[in-house]
């Protein structure tokens, strides 16, 4: 006995080769993509910052007892918020040095967690006419900063060499106002793993 069903052909139309391999570059760009986010977890923390620092010396110095969180807020020039806990938290100082005039800050762009280590990624923020001429001329090639966790290490430290350091050196200006002190502190709700820090430049 025969049905009068046909029979349906299961041939799979094939896609050319040259159209195949972009699509698999981009499936496998998003996996990484993805893979790359869910690597760097944002962790809990709160920061201050100001424009007058006592120190001048580019620095970050890293704390995790009473006596570094006291001190590093004496480079700051007051007294320490309350709230430190050592052994549960851990907090970094990032001091930019002198600048010729205001308009300089520290902006906290995030703290994660990247695989055995905690990441604290900032830029400098300056005047909006020298970030403009910034913009029109191009700087030297962009340095990441990374440092392990030291506290009180003397000079720079966490900061590349003198001569060296990623800070795009502005173009000659007229100083507008006093000379400034730019710093900003971080306080890490957690103290199991060490701390780095990175700048990104402004482009």
């Amino acid at each position: 006995m025969r049905f009068g069903a046909k029979p349906v052909s299961s041939t799979i139309p094939r896609l050319p080769r040259r159209r195949l391999l972009p699509l698999c570059a981009f499936a496998a760009s998003g996996l990484l993509g993805r893979i790359g986010e869910a690597s760097a977890q944002a962790v809990e923390a709160r920061h201050w910052q100001g424009a007058a620092a006592a120190t001048r010396q580019p620095e970050h110095v890293v704390a995790g007892t009473i006596a570094e969180w006291r001190s590093l807020w004496s480079r700051v020039g007051v007294a320490p918020p309350e709230g430190f806990e050592p052994g549960r938290m851990n907090a970094v100082g990032i001091f930019l040095g002198r600048r010729s005039g205001e308009g300089y800050s520290v902006n906290i762009l995030s703290a994660s967690r990247r695989r055995d280590r905690i990441v604290v990624v900032f830029e400098e923020r300056m005047p909006a006419d020298i970030m403009m001429a910034q913009r029109v001329s191009p700087g030297p090639a962009p340095r990441a900063v990374s440092s392990a966790p030291a506290f009180g290490a003397g000079g720079a430290a966490g900061f590349a060499p003198p001569g060296t350091m990623a800070t795009v050196a502005p173009p000659p200006a007229r100083p507008t106002g006093p000379p400034t002190s730019p710093w900003a502190i971080v306080l890490i709700n957690r103290a199991d793993l060490p701390i780095s820090v990175e700048q990104r430049l402004f482009r």
